[in-house]
């Protein structure tokens, strides 16, 4: 007999692992022990003969519960000790600490099964009920070992029904850390908008009685509040967009189970399974016409002429309880304010949102981490995560490169903000920030940045990255503040674009070929102090960027103010693509009004203001934008003049497309190849021309709309033509907030497989700013190798 010490890391804490090797070794005749450290899951045990050490293992990784994940598995001989029998023993912190944490995970079916049980009176009901295989996990961890002492679950004592669960190893709450119920666990309130309590007895049915009266609730969840309303309400959601003031942009809907949501969407597998599981994400689904007239209609100012809707199915008892006694569908939407972090305490809750919110269902469970919801599409029969937040975070993208020893942080972008801890060879992303641009978002930033160093024992950063753009407050932060905090740090800036490109690299593990990258977006500080946004680079196998092509540069009038204004964009447009010689401001308003009458909302004194800033580049920036270039056809064709929220615009003109066919610009006008320089210029100004005439003519905007599309994803497929002739690449990357445009991106790789390329996108992190900080990192990782 011989003794074995073995360390398992990966997903291993929080998901009944060690209740899972308990059980295992039982039944295998193994003795030993099992144990957390802050490294993973240590097991030292008995084995006569190596070959019965490899089979456990084999069980290990084939038997592992649902929600755990190995990454590795290291054993090793050690002197002999004697065991009687197995056993958990109390968990050990270790010098070397570094261990992946389970993110929070959706109710398993079982613990569904408890709450409707009316036998038992424990958890009949219960919301905050859980076991090792669901429920809360990064939202309340404080420190590592994972062990109730270390959660928000330390200050509730289990009574003595929830001790034996705990400690019995054939029971599957055994050792499930929230373990609890009705007698000893968190308790749910029901208070108005003061904060004064409405009922205690029956919360849940009171809430949902004033959800039927058209009421607006806050709902403290799993990562913060959530607001609630009845989605066939269309006087209660318009209440809502007031008092949040949100005039547009989709609420997110969560319907009581699958069979409802097919009703009302049409359904893919890959989409059915990804909100069946255990992250249960707001996952993307089309709409489609409801045929049977019991199924009552949605109302429309849940989304208005959007073709999708965010769609999520209930991830905790509080959500299934919910759902199960209001019957119908609820908007679900984040409890915060307009560009502000989620809120997560009920003295906040209640200050902050009173004037929102008429009641607020509460309970005395803290949240120790805020996570807003995730949000996910499915593209080209594969899932993109557009937000990644509760059930993702902080689980890392795993890189074939390794840091060396090296701690490297990247601090993101300033809208959609994350940051990315690079360590061994795990990239680790906090869950969804937000924008920066509020003093709120800043102490979120902190606030989780300091929590992600302890958890994951982050002492210093030998490597600071940081966007190129200086008034980013994550640029600001790493330059001012964390450079001090490590003074043998080196910061390093990374352009914006760049790390859009380089995270596609990374999470796809491309590095070592050639590239042709395609990043597009609405804003980014280029090398040349310009902003960028339309950029294709090409990209060697040392990993080092040529800029290769761009659409035209022009002047983005007023500057950002322009970005809510499409109009000004359109009008940018307008007037250089206009053929005439005598360009004065009264012969310009005078073929604006004739030409283009919907602009006649533009008041003289502002059109002349704007036209001054085209021309004098006054108070106002350069430009390649493929954002802007995006508004600005939605401007002139008529479809959206103002932007209430980020990308408005370019959505309102994807959802303009009536049909799908293959109506095209000619390409091979709107391209300048250069051969001796390797570049490949985008003429927008005539493809914009081309448009222009179109609109004139009297041609429908959802036709031009759909041509807008097909001359973009042909663009991208004939300079990917070149790029192959050019720089010998057949390797496509697609990245950056444009790529959110489902219709363009699966054409776009259609259109690109048809023709013998490979083309890779973000899955795993966002395609938009919210994976910019694992671009950062990555390209930082190859200036040190």
């Amino acid at each position: 007999m011989k003794t074995f010490s073995i360390i398992i890391t990966g997903i291993v804490q929080g998901v009944g692992f060690r209740p899972f090797i308990y059980n295992l070794a039982r039944k295998s005749g193994i003795n030993g022990e099992v144990s957390n450290t802050t490294e993973g899951v240590y097991i030292k045990a008995n084995f006569s003969t190596l070959d019965y050490l490899m089979d456990f293992l084999k069980k290990i990784r084939m038997k592992k519960p649902r929600s755990s994940i190995i990454e590795n598995i290291e054993y090793h001989e050690v002197t002999y000790s004697y065991y009687e029998d197995f056993q958990i023993k109390a968990s050990k912190k270790s010098k070397e600490r570094f261990q992946l944490i389970s993110p929070d995970i959706a109710t398993c079916r079982q613990c569904q099964a408890d709450i409707s049980n009316k036998k038992d009176p424990r958890r009949y009901n219960y919301p905050f009920t859980n076991c090792t295989n669901c429920g809360p996990r990064f939202t309340i961890i404080k420190s590592l070992p994972y062990d109730r002492p270390n959660t928000t679950m330390s200050e509730f004592n289990m009574c003595k029904d929830c001790l034996r669960e705990y400690n019995d190893s054939y029971d599957r709450r055994f050792h499930a850390q929230p373990n609890a119920c009705r007698n000893c666990g968190p308790k749910l309130l029901l208070v108005d908008s003061k904060g004064l309590i409405v009922d205690k007895e029956n919360p849940l049915k009171a809430a949902c009685n004033e959800i039927r009266k058209g009421k607006i609730i806050g709902i403290k969840s799993l990562g913060g509040f959530q607001i609630a309303c009845d989605a066939l309400s269309t006087l209660a959601i318009d209440v809502l967009r007031e008092r949040k003031k949100r005039p547009f942009k989709p609420f997110a809907l969560m319907f009581k189970d699958i069979d409802i949501v097919k009703e009302y969407f049409f359904l893919s597998e890959i989409e059915k399974n990804i909100l069946l599981s255990p992250a249960s994400p707001i996952v993307l689904l089309k709409k489609k016409k409801i045929l049977k007239e019991e199924i009552p209609e949605l109302s429309k100012s849940i989304s208005f002429d959007n073709k999708f809707e965010g769609i999520m199915l209930p991830y905790t008892p509080l959500h299934h309880l919910l759902l199960s006694i209001n019957k119908t569908p609820l908007v679900m939407t984040s409890g915060n304010l307009s560009e502000e972090p989620i809120t997560s305490d009920n003295e906040t809750a209640i200050q902050k949102l009173n004037h929102i919110c008429d009641y607020f269902l509460i309970h005395d469970r803290p949240i120790y981490s805020k996570y807003d919801d995730s949000l996910v599409v499915a593209a080209n029969n594969e899932i993109m995560v557009l937000r990644r937040a509760r059930g993702y975070a902080p689980y890392p993208v795993k890189l074939k490169e390794d840091a060396d020893k090296k701690t490297i942080i990247s601090l993101g972008a300033q809208e959609k903000n994350t940051f990315c801890i690079l360590k061994n060879k795990y990239a680790i992303l906090s869950q969804h920030l937000g924008d920066m641009d509020k003093l709120e978002s800043n102490v979120f930033f902190k606030d989780t940045l300091g929590i992600y160093n302890n958890l994951f024992n982050i002492k210093n950063y030998d490597i600071i990255c940081v966007d190129k753009h200086p008034n980013y407050f994550s640029s600001r932060y790493g330059k001012e503040i964390l450079e001090k905090e490590n003074k043998k740090s080196k910061v390093i800036c990374i352009q914006h674009h760049k790390a859009h490109a380089a995270s596609v690299i990374a999470e796809n593990h491309l590095l070592g070929k050639k590239i042709a990258a395609f990043s597009w977006d609405g804003t980014g500080y280029g090398d040349d102090g310009k902003i960028w946004g339309s950029e294709i680079f090409f990209i060697n196998e040392k990993m080092l960027f040529k800029r290769v092509g761009h659409l035209t540069e022009k002047i983005l009038p007023g500057g950002e103010v322009s970005i809510n204004r499409p109009y000004r964009m359109a009008l940018t447009y307008i007037y250089n693509s206009w053929n005439e010689t005598n360009k004065t401001p009264e012969i310009f308003e005078h073929y604006l009004r004739e030409k283009f009458p919907h602009f006649n909302f533009i008041k003289e004194e502002e059109l002349k203001i704007i036209l001054f800033q085209i021309n004098n580049n006054f108070n106002s920036i350069i430009t390649t934008s493929m954002g802007r270039f995006f508004d600005a056809v939605s401007s002139i064709l008529d479809i959206k003049h103002f932007s209430s929220y980020e990308g408005e615009a370019a959505v309102c003109l994807e959802m303009y497309i009536a049909r799908n066919s293959s109506h095209s610009y000619q390409v091979d006008t709107l391209i300048q190849f250069d051969n001796k320089t390797g570049e490949a210029l985008i003429d927008d100004m005539k493809f914009f021309s081309l448009i222009v005439k179109d609109f004139i003519s009297g041609k429908k905007s959802s036709f031009i709309a759909l041509k807008f599309h097909n001359t973009l994803a042909n663009i991208i497929l004939e300079i990917s033509k070149w790029m192959r002739y050019f720089y010998k690449t057949e390797i496509i990357t697609l990245s950056g907030g444009v790529f959110q445009n489902i219709f363009l991106i699966e054409k776009v790789f259609r259109l690109l497989t048809i023709n013998g390329f490979k083309t890779f996108t973000n899955l795993q992190v966002p395609v938009n700013d919210g994976g910019i900080s694992l671009g950062q990192a990555f390209i930082a990782l190859n200036k040190i190798k």
